[in-house]
């Protein structure tokens, strides 16, 4: 993985400080920079469902855009969309024109596709690999350049 990824010239790694988000992005540091965790883009929230059997969720409220946890305190995609959104701000504010790497997970990666999906945003994926569980994207100038994403 570390070899397809050579070709980016990064200035900057985020990951999700979940484990194997952490240690996939040790492996694909080539440029060994310092790794900035960030709680904003670790998994969604399941709240007591944690461990539980995925037929107990009640997708209508899992999926909500009204509240941000559901009655058994999961996480909604509103709250994780607003989660996310939080973390793009700060990039934008923080790290513009810098081409950033963050390693984190599915439901955050199709977060960030949601808030870049309209008409007046560019998302373009160029690349994708699949690999253990985890999600890889490159941004540069806050236009989705490359995105690598891991599945088990």
């Amino acid at each position: 993985m570390k070899e397809q990824l050579k070709h980016i010239d990064y200035d900057l790694i985020f990951t999700s400080p979940v484990r194997r988000a952490i240690e996939t992005t040790r492996i694909i540091n080539y440029k060994q920079l310092p790794i900035k965790l960030d709680e904003r883009i670790t998994e969604r929230d399941p709240g007591k469902l944690l461990l539980k059997d995925r037929n107990l969720v009640n997708k209508s409220e899992w999926n909500s855009l009204k509240y941000l946890k559901t009655k058994d305190g999961s996480e909604t995609l509103l709250s994780l969309i607003k989660r996310v959104k939080a973390f793009i701000d700060y990039l934008k504010k923080n790290y513009n024109n810098k081409t950033i790497i963050i390693v984190t997970h599915n439901s955050i990666s199709r977060a960030f596709w949601l808030l870049n999906s309209d008409k007046t945003k560019s998302l373009k994926k160029i690349n994708t690999y699949y690999q253990n569980s985890n999600t890889i994207q490159i941004y540069e100038n806050y236009k989705c350049r490359n995105e690598v994403d891991f599945y088990g």
